[in-house]
Order: structure tokens, then sequence, then C-alpha cells
């Protein structure tokens, strides 16, 4: 995910955490693997984000965002979503898209889904606005009703030339490879998710100690909690 930040905002140690955090990519987990039920509905939230030393210590960047889903057939779900932490910083952002099961095998409990979908964000400051797509491709396991494993690939599109206060865009596309396990008894699902975030850009210098591979992105930690109705 990438913000918009005017230079009105005074720049403390944990301003530019999280700013860093919002210009590498993709900050919440798949919404949906599968798609709802037709005329079944969700609530889900996240927390979570890039991993950081902290006294030492590996923690997640606390990132959150809430959402809704609801299906519109038995193979295609749409949702929306609100990033808490970014309107806590001023701007408002969104995800809108759906979740579409492309192939699906019911002996052996495995398929294949997609999520297009478009992010918005608007500052409060200078009512600037900048639109993403996105699109999220996963395989996902079921072992019998309850679990689910899943992995596959974040695609962030960067449709600008130029990122905030007119600095060089040197990067269009951002892939980001995650893997996933859900468990889910009854209405609620509880899931966690782990992604590599932005592998192709260094985390050197910065203000956090990311905990990337080879310098690059950072490994990211995503909790899910999803209640359907």
């Amino acid at each position: 995910m990438k913000i918009l930040i005017s230079r009105k905002i005074s720049y403390s140690q944990l301003a530019l955490l999280f700013i860093w955090v919002f210009l590498i990519g993709a900050c919440a987990p798949s919404r949906m693997v599968k798609p709802l039920a037709k005329g079944e509905q969700a609530l889900g939230g996240n927390f979570g984000g890039p991993l950081i030393l902290f006294a030492g210590a590996p923690i997640p960047v606390p990132y959150t965002s809430g959402f809704y889903a609801k299906g519109f057939t038995n193979k295609t779900t749409g949702f929306a979503s609100v990033h808490l932490t970014a309107l806590a910083f001023g701007v408002f952002q969104t995800d809108i898209g759906v979740c579409h099961e492309l192939y699906s095998n019911e002996k052996l409990q495995w398929g294949v889904s997609v999520n297009p979908a478009v992010n918005i964000a608007i500052d409060r400051w200078e009512w600037n606005t900048k639109i993403w797509p996105q699109l999220d491709v996963n395989v996902y396991k079921n072992w019998g009703n309850k679990r689910m494993v899943y992995m596959g690939v974040n695609n962030w599109f960067e449709p600008s030339a130029s990122r905030a206060h007119n600095e060089k865009q040197e990067k269009f596309v951002y892939v980001n490879p995650h893997i996933g396990f859900m468990y889910t008894p009854k209405k609620w699902t509880y899931g966690i998710e782990s992604k590599w975030v932005a592998p192709g850009l260094s985390n050197i210098p910065n203000v956090a100690d990311y905990l990337g591979i080879n310098k690059k992105g950072a490994i990211g930690i995503y909790v899910q909690l999803i209640r359907r109705f």
C-alpha cells in the first residue's frame, strides 16, 4: 500500500516508520481466499505488518484495517475495506474488489481464486487522490470443513510516473508472495498470513531494522478475524 503525506506534517520517527510501510507495497492479507456462498455476508479485520526489530525482538508493525464482503454468486464475492491506521494519519484509504473462483476440485478439496481490486487513497490536507490497481492470485487446499492452507502472490500496480512530492517512480509493479492458514469453526474464521512485502525494494538505510531477505523488502505477519452471517 502507498499513501499521500503532506509536507505540513511534523515527521517523528514513528511517522517515518509508518510512511515507509505505506510505501513498500501491500499492507493487508488477502481479503477473501474462497468466495462466500451466494447471499452470505462477512465482516473482517486484520492486524499486523512487516517485521521490525524493536528492543532486539522481531515484532510486526501494527497496521490495521477492516472490511465487509458479500457473496454475489457461489463463485464471486464482493468486498470493500477501510484502512484504520492510514485513517489515523489523516488519509482515507480503501480497497474495493471481488474474489472470484477460477477453478475448484471438490473431490481433492483444492482450488484457484483471483482478487482483482482497486485501491484509493485521499489525504485530508490537500485532497490529493491516488488510485492503484491490485491483483491477488491464490491456490488453496482444504482439509475437511475447518482448515485451509493457501499460497499465492499479491500484485500491486503503480500507474503514476512520480511518487509523492514529485519523486521519480522507480518501480511500477510490486509482486509480493504469501502463504497462509485459516481455521473456520462454524461462523468464525481465524487466519494468519506471512508475506514477503516488496521483495525488489532495498530496506536500507531506514528508520527501523526491517527483517527482509538479502536486505530486500520485509517479511510481514498478518492476523485476520472474519465473522460470517
